[in-house]
């Protein structure tokens, strides 16, 4: 150290020494300062005057001006330093302390301010200006290449135990479970812990399992079959509630010549046979065959030399629902209505056709007694069944069916006996006596 000192003696010399000397320190870190000795000389060995100063230490930890709670300078209490207050202008605080509510803090370490930069001392992390601890289960992440303890997983800034915790999943797994028609989804855990959406329905089967299927076969039958828990078709079941013939299909059994019935869309032949099976056909002479009748007349040169008078007829086959005849209805027919028909002959001076409807139904109109089979409920006159109408020339006929049923005469039919007798307008134009009947099944 350079130093100068100046002396005055008693005799009024001033003198300046001025040297280089080493400070020797104490034992405690003090300093002592070399004085004047009582006749103006100094001692320069370092040895301490009888009188001389002793410096204080300074603590090397504690910035200067703060050892003995005074600034350098030997004012008040200084800024910047450890506790005290914060200086106005930058740097506020010495080293790494930093300010917090005007007074300068140590920083860095877990409940202490966080240091400058958001530092703080390994395993802790600054959040909300404190460090805290960090990367262990549910602490925030640690700053640096070690986020998270063991195997935690940084999520949102937070340390999560993905698999364990309830509600996470370890990034990466695959959750796999049934969809649709025995097929199978998956879905995978993200890197946030959590499944993302499931994917698309994949290897599905061609039917749900459980389900049935039914068709139609044979002769208006059904048959069906089952979809099995792996999800596919069983075998279809036999055929089942079949009729009695396949649609369009026909047969003459029960009908006559020239007759059939056809099978309808219910899979069932109706009772009437209305299906014709012959062609009509021409021939000379004035009456066609069994099965046949004459549905045309005219004269023909072929079947003479002559033609006055009819000499050929059409014959067509007694067959359908309906058909116009130039004689009477054969049998399984009934007249519906007379007429003259110059078809039928060359002049038509009075009723020379007839329209003849099958016997089928329940019940009918005809211009001719009731068929066998049916019984008559009501008389009347219609003018379709003659030219005048001075007298009942037409019946309702009903099929003999039922346990009961009445009927116009004084008998009923053939399997029902008479239980009762009355007077009924609609059996006759007056009533002054039994025209109806009860008939009873016997």
């Amino acid at each position: 150290m350079i130093y100068a000192v100046v002396v005055v003696t008693r005799a009024g010399v001033v003198t300046l020494v001025v040297g280089l000397a080493v400070l020797g320190g104490c034992a405690n870190g003090e300093v002592v300062m070399p004085r004047p000795g009582a006749d103006g000389s100094i001692d320069m060995d370092g040895s301490t005057p009888t009188d001389g100063a002793v410096i204080p230490r300074r603590d090397a930890a504690v910035p200067p001006g703060t050892d003995a709670g005074a600034p350098p300078d030997g004012g008040g209490l200084g800024c910047g330093f450890t506790d005290g207050p914060c200086c106005a202008s930058a740097p506020q605080c010495t080293g790494v302390l930093v300010c917090v509510a005007g007074a300068c803090r140590t920083c860095g370490r877990d409940g202490e301010p966080c240091c400058a930069g958001d530092a703080c001392n390994s395993g802790s992390s600054c959040e909300a200006g404190i460090c805290q601890p960090c990367g262990g289960s549910g602490e925030a992440c640690c700053p640096g290449g070690s986020a998270c303890e063991g195997s935690l997983s940084c999520v949102d800034n937070r340390c999560r135990g993905c698999g364990s915790e309830p509600g996470t999943c370890a990034p990466g797994t695959m959750e796999t479970e049934a969809c649709g028609r025995c097929g199978v989804r998956n879905r995978i855990c993200d890197a946030t812990c959590a499944f993302g959406d499931w994917g698309a329905c994949s290897g599905e089967g061609e039917c749900a399992a459980g389900m049935t299927e039914t068709r139609a076969c044979g002769s208006c039958g059904s048959q069906s079959r089952t979809c099995s828990s792996s999800c596919g078709w069983g075998p279809w079941s036999l055929c089942a509630g079949e009729g009695e013939c396949s649609p369009g299909t026909t047969t003459s059994s029960g009908c006559g010549a020239c007759q059939a019935r056809t099978c309808n869309a219910s899979c069932g032949y109706p009772t009437a046979c209305t299906t014709c099976t012959c062609s009509a056909f021409s021939q000379c002479g004035g009456s066609c065959p069994g099965g046949y009748h004459v549905s045309g007349r005219r004269c023909d040169f072929s079947c003479g030399s002559s033609c006055t008078s009819s000499n050929a007829v059409t014959c067509t086959p007694d067959c359908g629902s309906s058909f116009s005849s130039c004689q009477a209805c054969p049998s399984g027919y009934h007249a519906t209505a007379f007429r003259c028909d110059f078809s039928c002959g060359s002049s038509c001076t009075s009723s020379n056709a007839v329209t003849c409807a099958q016997d089928a139904g329940t019940s009918f109109s005809s211009c001719q007694a009731c068929p066998a089979g049916y019984h008559t409920t009501a008389y009347r006159c219609d003018f379709s069944c003659g030219s005048s109408c001075t007298s009942s020339n037409a019946v309702t006929c009903a099929i003999n069916a039922g346990s009961s049923f009445n009927a116009c005469g004084a008998i009923c039919p053939s399997g029902y006996a008479v239980t009762g007798r009355r007077c009924d307008f609609s059996c006759g134009s007056s009533c002054t006596t039994s025209n109806s009947v009860t008939c009873t099944a016997i």
